[in-house]
């Protein structure tokens, strides 16, 4: 169903495909086993992305700015469908669905602007930093280098007992507590049983 709504597309796809490979593929289908997704959405050109829309491939794919086609197969793909449509950022499709019906989506995600300004809207969300990943990962070597490791900003699990860091005083005071109480209504039940055999003889002496 796939190969034959991609073979309608005027324009070239490329497809991550492993296992079985259709025999009728069209020639504007490139398979490979392996692909550079990131840097695949990066490219100027790329005009929509048929995916699961697992959360990595939704948050490249909003970054990025490209249209999504999403083909949700199990699990949070499906809530994730959901919000691609609710958003804006693409259609959905259900794996159902015939080839005919899938060539018309990706054809309307990819003609229709309304797709595609959403994902660039999106994107400059995503994108809008007072610093580059590289400035703020500089600032912060400085930072460090400045107040000599900042060991003030150390989580304090470093600095607490082994025994306290694997929970064995909590361990222990849970494992005490039940057995308080385990033992007390043992002892309530002891109690109880006394009192009703002590009743049972006096019954059968006065008998």
């Amino acid at each position: 169903m796939l190969a034959t709504a991609f073979g309608k597309l005027k324009q070239r796809v490329v497809w991550r495909l492993k296992g079985y490979i259709p025999s009728f593929l069209g020639a504007n289908i490139k398979v490979v086993d392996w692909l550079p997704q990131n840097d695949l959405l990066a490219h100027k050109d790329i005009k929509a992305f048929v995916s699961h829309v697992g959360h990595n491939s939704l948050y490249e794919s909003a970054y990025h700015g490209v249209p999504l086609v999403a083909f949700p197969l199990f699990a949070d793909q499906h809530s994730n469908a959901k919000k691609v449509q609710h958003v804006g950022l693409g259609l959905a499709e259900d794996k159902s669905s015939n080839a005919q019906k899938l060539f018309e989506t990706i054809e309307r995600v990819i003609s229709e602007p309304r797709f595609k300004t959403k994902a660039m809207q999106i994107s400059g969300l995503l994108k809008d930093r007072r610093q580059s990943p590289l400035q703020e990962t500089c600032d912060w070597i400085e930072y460090v280098l400045r107040h000599g490791g900042t060991r003030h900003l150390r989580a304090q699990v470093f600095n607490i007992s082994w025994y306290q860091c694997y929970l064995l005083d909590v361990i222990a005071f849970l494992v005490a507590t039940v057995t308080v109480v385990v033992m007390v209504i043992r002892m309530i039940c002891r109690c109880l049983c006394r009192v009703c055999c002590r009743k049972g003889d006096s019954k059968t002496k006065k008998e």
